[in-house]
């Protein structure tokens, strides 16, 4: 882990986002979205629908389409990580949030 200190950041900043050697630009419809979800000096970070790991889960497109397994983690960019029972075993699978449901 980079020490903020040390390289010279702003408290809590790690690193920039570069594009190639250059700072990227971020559009100020990004920036004032992330400003309205700042609480008490912290950026709350969105929801993802209540899942949680462990949770049953359904998958409704793609070509795995009603195969039911379990959450086994979140991903960044709206990603999830899936265990499911194929090819005589237990196989994880990254997929699209939108493509799975909670099994109730």
């Amino acid at each position: 882990m980079l020490s903020t200190a040390r390289v010279g950041f702003p408290h809590g900043v790690v690193r920039l986002i570069m594009d190639g050697l250059v700072p990227a630009v971020v559009g100020d419809d990004v920036i004032a979205e992330i400003r309205s979800r700042e609480r008490n000096g912290l950026v709350e970070l969105p929801k993802l629908h209540g899942l949680k790991p462990g949770m049953r889960v359904r998958v409704i497109s793609g070509p795995l389409s009603e195969q039911i397994g379990m959450l086994a983690a979140l991903r960044p960019h709206e990603r999830v990580l899936v265990l499911l029972q194929l090819l005589g075993g237990q196989q994880r699978v990254e997929l699209a949030r939108s493509s799975i449901e909670v099994v109730e």
